[in-house]
């Protein structure tokens, strides 16, 4: 069994689903932004290079864990190992106007021209809005009018039984929705299916793939930064 799965494993084209840390990258107003500060250099006369990292759990490409909005949820450092890693499904809705949202209609349609989603599956939506990142001062685009996840749509997922729920945006639900608040959110932390937020190259995946990707072990985490792949038939 190792041998095999080893060999279509190096036989799989990698492609990097995550978003490069540095300072200036987008971060929500509300989180706190990443920075980092250089503690040892060679160049200095130091013996190595090292730095220490500030950063938000939410920063970046990073997973929702169901405490992020349930009290007394579970944290991300009690996430099974196998949460993130399973099949995956990518709905584009890049068609969509400024903070419109994927209906329970649109997935629908979606699987009657490209199979059915299934229990345990790990389902992407690209919005498009990737082509947006930037660091700062240029990130403003990527920071607003977002398309994103209907409450419908998101329950629909929650009762098939997904692993996971991502975007490439900074939020799976819409910037504005037009029901306020955070449906997507609710609908699928409620039930403890962790969310996916800033997935990046979302577009190169175009054969059948594995979503593969760990959250770090924080303590009473809410969220963890990512380096998520996908094994993506070659």
């Amino acid at each position: 069994m190792i041998e095999n799965l080893l060999t279509i494993l190096n036989n799989a084209k990698v492609i990097d689903l995550s978003q490069t840390f540095e300072e200036g990258m987008p971060v929500a107003p509300s989180h706190p932004k990443f920075y980092q500060n250089e503690v040892d250099s060679i160049k200095k006369g130091d013996v190595s290079y090292l730095n220490v990292l500030t950063i938000g759990e939410h920063c970046g490409t990073h997973v929702d864990a169901q405490n992020h909005f349930v009290d007394d949820g579970e944290p991300i450092d009690k996430m099974p190992l196998q949460q993130l890693v399973g099949r995956g499904v990518v709905i584009d809705i890049a068609a969509l106007p400024d903070n419109g949202v994927a209906t329970l209609e649109m997935i629908m349609d979606w699987e009657k021209t490209n199979g059915k989603i299934r229990q345990n599956d790990i389902v992407l939506f690209y919005t498009g809005h990737e082509k947006y990142w930037a660091l700062k001062p240029d990130y403003a685009p990527f920071m607003s009018n977002w398309r994103g996840l209907s409450r419908e749509g998101a329950e629909y997922l929650r009762d098939i039984g997904v692993k996971a729920v991502g975007t490439d945006s900074m939020a799976l639900d819409a910037f504005k929705p037009e029901c306020g608040g955070y449906p997507a959110h609710d609908a699928l932390l409620g039930a403890n299916i962790p969310i996916l937020e800033n997935i990046a190259n979302l577009k190169l995946l175009t054969k059948p793939f594995v979503f593969m990707a760990f959250p770090l072990k924080i303590k009473h985490g809410s969220a963890s930064p990512l380096r998520a792949v996908a094994y993506m038939e070659s």
